[in-house]
């Protein structure tokens, strides 16, 4: 494990050169740091660089996003792939990881974000980031009784593909699509669930250090076949306060229970 310190000059030290070297450019209105590279106080070993990138046109967006030459050591990159019409991930020879975004004139708005630092702005970057910031989270446009629905929905469509061999769609119903709307059903219903400290852009991320214990319970119940891993999501439902929500569909769960035959009185 490298030291936290050195680490952190690392990060940093990149940061500049690329800060600097948009800086210089005609062409870029606005550079915006997002997670990690905005709160460096969380940044570690593992952490990426998060950035958004704004231009005067999309003739140059699409340059930058096309020619990478713009990045500090680009020559070393070993990936770079699109993500979507705005966004990149790379990967450098050294394992460093960038995820980011460039953007035409008005295309900003499109983002979302918690954490953000503005490091370069030429014109309405500041004004823009703190609307984005504004706007509901992705997370939030799905209504609690929409994701209590889809989780019950994605265990039987799971349980049903798993029984018919199909494991690895079976595994991805249960351990994905069903976590997913677990995780954010949690978060929504049960006191204490909506920890500020968790990540409001991504339901998976941090729930370690907020609910350890909810946490290492999901972890050792995903390791095993699709249907043991669906009958112990649901258990944890019941047992960490999500089926005590009022708003619970009890004739859904029943109806999933009696279709595979799972008995209302026991959960796992």
């Amino acid at each position: 494990m490298l030291d936290v310190s050195d680490t952190r000059r690392a990060f940093s030290a990149y940061l500049d050169r690329l800060i600097d070297g948009l800086t210089a450019r005609p062409d870029v209105t606005g550079l915006v740091l997002a997670g990690s590279t905005a709160d460096r106080a969380r940044v570690d070993e593992w952490s990426d660089h998060d950035f958004l990138v704004t231009t005067v046109s999309e003739q140059a967006a699409e340059t930058m996003r096309t020619n990478l030459a713009w990045l500090p050591d680009a020559e070393t990159l070993v990936i770079a792939v699109r993500e979507g019409p705005h966004g990149l991930k790379c990967v450098y020879e050294n394992g460093a990881v960038l995820e980011f975004a460039v953007f035409a004139p008005g295309e900003l708005l499109l983002a979302h974000a918690n954490d953000f630092e503005v490091a370069l702005d030429r014109g309405g970057i500041g004004a823009a980031m703190r609307e984005v910031a504004a706007k509901p989270k992705p997370l939030g446009s799905t209504s609690p009784e929409a994701h209590a629905q889809l989780f019950l929905a994605h265990l039987l469509i799971g349980v049903g593909r798993a029984r018919r061999g199909e494991l690895l769609s079976a595994g991805q119903s249960v351990r994905s699509h069903a976590l997913g709307s677990l995780l954010a059903l949690h978060r929504s219903v049960v006191v204490g669930g909506a920890d500020a400290r968790l990540d409001d852009l991504d339901a998976y991320r941090r729930l370690e250090t907020v609910h350890p214990e909810f946490a290492a319970l999901l972890e050792r119940a995903l390791e095993r076949d699709p249907e043991r891993a669906a009958r112990s999501l649901l258990y944890l439902a019941v047992t960490h306060g999500v089926t005590a929500w009022r708003g619970w569909p009890v004739a859904a769960e029943r109806a999933v229970r009696e279709r595979l035959g799972w008995p209302m009185d026991s959960p796992q």
